[in-house]
């Protein structure tokens, strides 16, 4: 039997059709298209528009501070569970546990027809589910993609920081990953959120020294009135440590405070995601995110005997 060489081209752009250019779009609501909610706070902007998603994301997006057109949306969205097979547009569809709380899902995308399928993932924590495919997308993560590693994040870690004297900022970029900072601190720090994150966490404390914050918030007037001696950075990419950085000279510079890179707790390191990859039958690779996470994590990949595509920051709108 002769061996016919595989497409790598042709399958790639198949599975940009259907990420670009079918009725289905992933986090981005689009005039026309139906949009699937992977996690919450994947999408960068939660327009309005005809949503699905996993019931616990939905039920979790219920307790955010949402607009009325927003509400409108969620009481019409489409929940789906996971493994239970559904179809939007001419693609069949199903979604899986990605791992992460509050109703995190990967989804596996196939044309109605056959051809070349897809499972696409935003994050991926221990626990998350395997699906056998063709092509992977993944996005570049710290705890994985970069050598070295970052620092695992430690509540007792944090706890030395507030031993400064002052409150500790951990910034972090997701509902999802304020909710698994705050599950690793439980029962050891007592913490604070910013109000985009706090309806998701229980057991707040507003005294607290320790400030759970969104990456792009550090400007917000709920930050000016607190004393911040340390910054925990949770795989933050270089936008973020420029931004910092500007941040820090305008707080005064005869105020040193204290900078850690910290990888998110619950989140799939290298041996979790190279069990994953053999679980969907050593796919091809879509890497997608910070140019400098996915340079390493590509060169990981390879390593690995993976096909990998890269597309980052600044071709990703091309492809999703």
């Amino acid at each position: 039997m002769i061996a016919v060489a595989r497409d790598l081209t042709a399958e790639a752009e198949a599975v940009q059709t259907m990420l670009a250019r079918a009725r289905l779009s992933i986090d981005d609501t689009q005039s026309g298209r139906t949009c699937f909610l992977s996690h919450l706070g994947a999408q960068e902007r939660l327009s309005p528009g005809a949503w699905m998603g996993h019931r616990d994301l939905l039920y979790g997006l219920a307790l955010a501070n949402l607009s009325p057109a927003q509400r409108t949306s969620l009481a019409r969205a489409i929940l789906v569970d996971h493994g239970r097979e559904f179809g939007v547009g001419r693609l069949s569809l199903q979604t899986l546990a990605s791992g992460l709380p509050l109703g995190g899902s990967s989804l596996l995308m196939q044309p109605r027809t056959g051809g070349t399928s897809c499972l696409y993932t935003w994050a991926l924590g221990p626990g998350a589910t395997p699906a056998s495919c063709d092509w992977l997308l993944l996005r570049a993560s710290p705890e994985w993609a970069v050598e070295p590693t970052p620092k695992k994040f430690s509540a007792r870690g944090i706890q030395l920081l507030t031993q400064l004297g002052g409150e500790v900022l951990l910034l972090v970029d997701t509902a999802v990953g304020a909710l698994q900072v705050a599950q690793a601190c439980a029962g050891t720090i007592r913490i604070a959120a910013h109000p985009r994150f706090s309806p998701h966490i229980e057991a707040l404390d507003p005294e607290a020294a320790v400030l759970l914050w969104p990456h792009d918030a550090l400007d917000g007037a709920g930050l000016r009135r607190h004393e911040v001696v340390a910054v925990a950075l949770i795989d933050a990419p270089e936008p973020v440590r420029t931004d910092l950085r500007s941040w820090m000279k305008r707080q005064g510079g005869d105020r040193d405070i204290e900078t850690v890179d910290l990888s998110c707790p619950g989140r799939m390191d290298r041996e979790g995601l190279l069990a994953f990859w053999r679980g969907c039958g050593k796919p091809a690779v879509f890497l997608t995110g910070d140019p400098e996470w996915t340079s390493c994590g590509a060169a990981w990949l390879r390593s690995l005997g993976a096909d990998v595509v890269v597309h980052g920051e600044a071709t990703q709108l091309s492809l999703l």
